[in-house]
């Protein structure tokens, strides 16, 4: 996160703002869906090799960067051919990024 340093009276205040926290899955949760419901605008989550099976929804935040350490070889969002496999319906701008991942197996209803 960022932090920011604020003087008031002689006294030092560290306050944390968004922006600057990394979410790594495995590590800190266990699922990238997990990582997107904590993380704030402009946060990265960072995604370790593997196969991960769901359905995500994009949430209503913008410049969230969803990235893979290794790349799309060794990093798979497995739909298991339910649902979509990211749904983004608002929130994001030109500073979001999903980069790096291999996305099969997803279902979109009339496709």
């Amino acid at each position: 996160m960022r932090k920011i340093l604020l003087h008031v009276a002689g006294l030092a205040i560290l306050l944390a703002g968004p922006g600057d926290a990394v979410v790594r899955v495995p590590g800190d949760v266990p699922r990238v869906g997990a990582a997107l419901s904590i993380v704030e605008p402009y946060d990265t989550i960072l995604v370790a090799p593997g196969v991960y099976a769901e359905n995500l929804v994009w949430p209503s935040k913008p410049g969230i960067k969803l990235l893979s350490e290794a790349g799309r070889g060794v990093t798979i969002l497995d739909g298991g051919g339910r649902d979509q496999v990211i749904g983004i319906y608002c929130g994001v701008d030109t500073t979001t990024v999903v980069r790096g991942f291999t996305i099969r197996n997803g279902h979109a209803e009339g496709m």
